[in-house]
This record gives C-alpha cells, structure tokens and sequence, in this order.
C-alpha cells in the first residue's frame, strides 16, 4: 500500500503543462513505492489519453481513470480518492508542479508528527519566472484543530495545500460538488472542521502557475464563474450556521466575515461579465440573503438591497471594464510584475 495517493484532474492536460506536473513527480527523491499517481481524465478532447497511456507503460505506480462524463476538477477528485490505496491524499492541478523536493520533506514530517491535516505553503508565479516566497508563511505553526487554525491562522483556499488522511474524507462524506467551478473555498473549511489534528508548516510544496488559461485569470470574462462564486459564497454562510453550528462563535463569525469578502470578489465580477439585468439581479436576490452578523462592505449591502439596479450598472460597466483589466495586466508584466495580482 502505498503511503501518499497523487490525484490530478485532468482535462486537455497536453496544453495545459500535464507534462511538466507529472516530471516533478517522477524527478521528486522519493522512493516511488512510496506514492501513486492518479491522473483522472475529464473527457479530454485532445491527445491526453493516448500520451497517459504511454506514460502508465514507462511508470508503474501512475493510474489513469477516464471519465464518460465532464465533472470538472471536483468530480476528478472525487473519483481518484474514491480508487486511491494510499493512506494519505495529495491534489496537485495539471499546470502547476511541485517543488523540488517537497514531496520528499512533507513524507518526512508525517512520519514524525501524528497528524490528520498538513497545510503547506506555495508561490505564485508566472510562466517561465521562478518565484520561491512563500505565500501564506503562517505565524502559528503547532498542532491544533481544524476550528483554531480557521480563526488562528485562515485556511489557504486550495485543496493542494492540504496533506490529509484519505480516511477524513470517507469517514465524513466530504467529497466536492462536481461540476462547480468554484468547488474548493467551503471544502477546506468542511475538511479542517473535521479533524483534530492539524499543523502548518512552512515548505514550498506547489508552484502555482497563474496564466491566461486558469479559472483564476479568466474568471472576468465568464459569468458561469461569477455565479458560481456567488454559489460558494452562500455555502460558506450555511456551514455557518450548520456544519459549524456548535463551533465557538469566533469560528462561525470568522467564517461569516470571509463569506462576505469573498462576495465582494464575487461581486466585482458582475461588473467585467454580462448577462440578462433580469437574471443576475434574480441571483443576487435568490442566493445571497445577508443578516446583522455579517461583516459586509456598502458595496455588497447595496447589490443584496437594489439586485436589479446593481446588475444594470454592472452590465454597463462589463463593456468596457475587461479591457481596463487586460490593460492593468499588459502594464504590470511590462514592468516585471505578477499580472494577475
């Protein structure tokens, strides 16, 4: 049995650098009875598929699921914990690759430490510009329970900055909404919510790479994004109030306060993206109801209070705000800058 499970979503993952992700595992010095890649292929439309299959005959310990429907990465998750061996699961996604030896130093931590959760670190960089500054470098790094680090800490928002027991997810039934394209944010709160274990540590584990193609950079020109942010948002105000229910008021208001930040990121995105005033001011109405309790900026109280006035706004706005955006993003790389900052 192998001790770490490697689970990447795939999806036309020959242009989207699957290559350079898989070489930094095979490149990591660990011995590789000790993990097992698992590419979970999401109806690729390209030559994934034929070139997974070439791999899987040079490396013995990678598997390749092939979905027959598109269940987008929380759906690839999802089925590779589902077949995975090992005890622990690591989630990397197709165009991001692990530090050098990253997988290696976090192997070594587990087996010293009696762990349920590893929160690790990670940079952002562009494309072919190398960047090891950690992004989080967390103050508080002894163990404690998933509630304290969400007040003590934050959790990072992704799930490859979680190292965890395969059994969290099974014993717990967390598994991701498939088909979401925002399925991640209230996930790492359910998962850190459900163990008593957890512990950052400062180690460079993910070099995420931010570019044109990422739901990230593109989120400003899809309203399916949009609106399916405002749809985690609404998750994380029920886990307040349910999975969070007898938590410590500090872990319930904490999460209510990042709910309502992260509609205000939400909600910047009705103004790049157009859609029906009808529509968006009838998803503003129906999904998000806020209460006294929640820390929400004028901007966000204004769209809850006139939906329909703000998605007028917002539609005049999308004509010409993308390409202030896209400007924003040529004059920051211009200068050496991170342009999806």
């Amino acid at each position: 049995m192998p001790f770490f499970s490697i689970i990447v979503p795939v999806y036309n993952g020959l242009g989207h650098d699957l290559p350079v992700c898989l070489n930094s595992i095979w490149e990591q010095p660990l011995d590789k009875s000790l993990y097992e890649v698992i590419c979970v292929d999401d109806c690729s439309t390209d030559d994934t598929r034929a070139w997974l299959a070439e791999q899987q005959r040079m490396h013995d310990n990678l598997r390749v699921i092939h979905h027959c429907e598109n269940l987008r990465q929380g759906g690839g998750r999802n089925s590779g914990v589902k077949a995975a061996r090992g005890q622990w699961i690591v989630f990397i996604d197709q165009d991001d690759y692990f530090h050098h030896d990253a997988i290696a130093k976090v192997y070594d931590h587990l087996v010293a430490s009696d762990l349920e959760i590893l929160i690790v670190d990670c940079t952002y960089e562009c494309k072919g510009v190398v960047n090891n500054r950690l992004q989080h470098n967390f103050r508080h790094r002894q163990v404690m329970t998933g509630d304290q680090q969400i007040v003590r800490n934050s959790l990072p928002l992704a799930p490859w900055k979680f190292v965890f027991l395969r059994s969290l997810i099974l014993d717990n039934d967390l598994f991701f909404n498939p088909h979401e394209r925002i399925e991640d944010v209230d996930w790492v709160h359910r998962l850190a919510h459900a163990a008593q274990r957890t512990q950052y540590q400062p180690i460079l584990f993910v070099h995420y790479l931010k570019n044109n193609g990422s739901t990230t950079a593109s989120s400003f020109v899809s309203i399916e994004t949009v609106y399916s942010s405002v749809r985690c948002v609404r998750r994380l105000f029920d886990l307040a109030d349910t999975t969070f229910a007898h938590s410590h008021e500090t872990v319930r208001r904490t999460t209510r306060n990042l709910a309502s930040y992260l509609y205000w990121i939400a909600l910047r995105g009705y103004l790049s993206t157009w859609d029906g005033v009808g529509k968006k001011g009838r998803f503003i109405k129906e999904t998000i109801k806020l209460d006294s309790r929640s820390r929400a900026s004028v901007w966000v109280r204004f769209a809850v209070a006139y939906p329909m006035a703000f998605s007028a706004m917002s539609n005049v706005a999308s004509l010409f705000v993308p390409s202030l955006i896209r400007l924003r993003r040529l004059w920051k790389y211009r200068r050496g800058a991170n342009p999806f900052k």
